[in-house]
């Protein structure tokens, strides 16, 4: 085989994996909006103000984002991901942090279900 040979078909295998590289993004892309969105709830909580030592009721602090969409249809998903979300919500609001001490031990921090991803 010839330089020039093996230098073409060099330049063929390149521009194939270059290809497939292409097709294989294209199609996860494609994939991916395939997808109704408007299914996810994220959960928030409030925060504590560590240097005054007290609950700040502005912040609002991501906790977990619930997308799961196990299921056939967009309302069958969304109704699953709001019960895992208030779930998990009714679980952290009973299950305050015990290792807490001092002046924020009475602290309550506050945990809500939001639909949608996480937004600032």
């Amino acid at each position: 085989m010839s330089a020039c040979q093996r230098t073409l078909k060099s330049k063929l295998a390149k521009r194939g994996i270059i290809n497939s590289l292409i097709t294989l993004f294209a199609l996860g892309f494609i994939n991916s909006c395939a997808f109704s969105p408007g299914t996810e709830y994220t959960l928030y909580r409030t925060g504590l103000d560590l240097p005054s030592q007290t609950h700040d009721e502005t912040l609002r602090i991501q906790v977990a984002t619930f997308d799961a969409r196990p299921l056939e249809s967009n309302e069958a998903n969304i109704k699953y991901n709001l019960s895992n979300c208030e779930f998990a919500q009714e679980l952290f609001n009973a299950n305050q942090p015990h290792y807490r001490s001092g002046k924020i031990a009475a602290i309550k921090i506050k945990y809500w279900c939001e639909k949608g991803r996480f937004k600032k």
